[in-house]
């Protein structure tokens, strides 16, 4: 953003604290709360929207990434690359909502060393210091969707029990009608991350999601939405389809075989909002492919695909066997000595 929250005491760019729900102020040490600076806070979102965001644009993969002008743009969570200049966001792109990071740099860091297991297997510059510093917290944008699920259908029913010697057989008519609803099912806006790791990091606590609002942003990115809602929409729609089935199938489990004779059932209402939601992104390109990290910036689940060094394993396995073989010949030596004995 072209305009910053200054520090009362002196006067240096505050940026928002996960967890604290604070503003500090990494050149005084100043922690302050919201309310504290409520005046200058309200003064700069009185401003246009367009006059209080910077977007960077890497010129190596063309991402799109909302940050404020004092937010070090050394890297691109996407490909990796440190050629990022900045131009103004449209209005357009304004989200409905925000869920603030509560997990910091540091807790993200420890968590990305952990699911890699301190990189056992994994290449050394996997784990370095130099390529962990390309850890980012980034704000994804994400849309919302809410549905309603018209069910109604009808079949036939079977089933077979036992009593002693005998072999009972029922069939049943069965009919479902009724009305599911879905709140808030969540699908990424953005075509550069991958929609799988996205969904293995969900779900968010959308308790604790608030109105948007830029004072979030300091120290971070978000990046704007390639794909519109209407874009979205068939996936969601197949999603909700799924969770429909599911529920159907899970209401004629009682019945050993069943045969649908009708199936009317359909999505009916359907919208969407647009939101930003806080993730810690890492990507590593190792032998020409990809692989990337992501924690959900606010519950703290982890998914990925870490890189495998062959060399690593192959020391290690070797390692291994050698160890065994010592092993087993201690062993078969103390053995062999007590027949001799």
């Amino acid at each position: 953003m072209a305009d910053t929250i200054k520090c009362p005491n002196c006067s240096a760019n505050l940026r928002f604290e996960p967890g604290a729900a604070k503003l500090a102020c990494e050149y005084c040490g100043g922690v302050f709360n919201i309310d504290e600076i409520k005046t200058e806070i309200e003064a700069l979102e009185s401003k246009e929207a367009d006059a209080e965001s910077v977007e960077f644009i890497c010129n190596a993969c063309g991402g799109k990434i909302l940050a404020d002008m004092n937010t070090s743009a050394s890297f691109c969570p996407f490909c990796g690359s440190p050629a990022l200049v900045s131009q103004r966001l449209t209005g357009e792109f304004t989200p409905k909502y925000i869920i603030p990071f509560r997990y910091n740099r540091e807790k993200a860091e420890s968590a990305f060393l952990k699911w890699c297991k301190g990189g056992k297997y994994a290449p050394v510059n996997f784990v370095s210091k130099k390529n962990i510093e390309k850890l980012t917290g980034l704000y994804v944008p994400f849309w919302l969707y809410d549905m309603k699920g018209d069910v109604s259908l009808n079949g036939t029913g079977h089933t077979t029990t036992y009593s002693g010697n005998y072999t009972i057989h029922k069939d049943y008519e069965f009919e479902i009608n009724g009305t599911l609803s879905f709140e808030k099912m969540p699908f990424d806006g953005e075509t550069r991350i991958d929609d799988a790791l996205m969904e293995a990091i969900e779900p968010y606590d959308y308790t604790k999601m608030i109105p948007f609002d830029y004072k979030y942003l300091p120290g971070f990115f978000a990046d704007r939405y390639d794909q519109s809602k209407e874009d979205i929409e068939q996936r969601a729609r197949r999603r909700g389809s799924e969770y429909i089935n599911n529920d159907i199938e899970a209401k004629l489990k009682k019945y050993d075989r069943h045969q649908v004779k009708k199936n009317d059932t359909k999505i009916g209402d359907i919208k969407a909002e647009y939101a930003l939601l806080p993730v810690w992104f890492l990507h590593y390109k190792y032998l020409g492919k990809d692989f990337y990290f992501a924690m959900n910036g606010q519950t703290g689940e982890v998914a990925g695909k870490a890189p495998v060094s062959r060399v690593k394993q192959l020391v290690f396995y070797s390692v291994t066997l050698a160890v065994i073989s010592v092993v087993f010949r201690f062993i078969a030596g103390i053995i062999m000595g007590g027949f001799v004995g």
